[in-house]
């Protein structure tokens, strides 16, 4: 399989060396200073293979740093994010989320970098400003029925969470994105425990144990409700974030 993901974090040594060894494609986000200088301790004896750094200060730390405290990281980077707004995990107050939010936003578009977004629960209020700030944008895993319309108007791309196999929202997702759009991620393999823990009771699955598992089952997924064949959507997320997404910015 050409395996890709669009969107996951560090995860303990038993994920890194699956992504770096086997050679997924993977966009790695850093949310905050700490976990950022982690990402970029790592990434100096890997010389960049399969990993693409991304960086930006998380809505869920939005009261505990600065952007000034993420920019070197930013600058650094060739994607931003994962940034967002959050009312849904989230107790930081609204305000000093949109606040950090649109900085790092103005951030981007400065910096000529496409963004990768965290909605929860601000799915329609993102989706506003968003055309305050032209850019490139990757939705993460969007789980919301509504509001889907607005992101497609903005021409985002979406990035289909492990969970498609039972969550409405994420299967109309699935279904819904323009073929040139449509992306795969794990959120890292915690992300992936979750996700099927939560699933129906009467169609519990196993949890895949590795990240290459759970890229295969929702590119399955995927396949399926797109009525394709595997190798065509394998192909499909793969050079929408390749010739897609990253663009110019990827070189392999």
């Amino acid at each position: 399989m050409l395996l890709c993901d669009a969107h996951a974090h560090l995860g303990n040594d038993t994920e890194w060396e699956e992504r770096t060894g086997k050679g997924i494609l993977s966009l790695i986000c850093a949310t905050g200073p700490e976990e950022a200088g982690k990402l970029f301790s790592r990434l100096e004896w890997l010389k960049g293979r399969a990993v693409i750094p991304t960086a930006g200060l998380h809505p869920w730390y939005a009261d505990q740093y600065t952007v000034q405290d993420m920019e070197p990281y930013i600058r650094r980077c060739p994607v931003v994010g994962e940034i967002g707004m959050d009312s849904v995990w989230c107790q930081v107050p609204l305000p000093i989320q949109e606040r950090v939010f649109r900085e790092q936003l103005a951030m981007a578009c400065s910096l000529k970098k496409p963004v990768v977004l965290h909605t929860k629960g601000q799915e329609k209020a993102i989706a506003s400003i968003l055309k305050e700030y032209p850019n490139r944008y990757l939705v993460h895993w969007y789980s919301c029925e509504e509001y889907l319309e607005e992101y497609l108007a903005l021409d985002c791309y979406f990035s289909v969470g492990p969970d498609a196999w039972w969550n409405p929202a994420v299967a109309q997702a699935a279904r819904r994105v323009p073929r040139d759009r449509i992306l795969v991620e794990t959120d890292g393999l915690g992300a992936v425990q979750w996700a099927y823990e939560n699933g129906p009771e009467d169609g519990k699955r196993t949890a895949p144990g590795t990240v290459s598992e759970a890229l295969e089952n929702t590119v399955r997924t995927m396949a399926e409700i797109r009525a394709v064949s595997l190798k065509a959507m394998e192909e499909l997320v793969f050079d929408n974030l390749v010739c897609g997404f990253l663009g110019e910015l990827c070189c392999l």
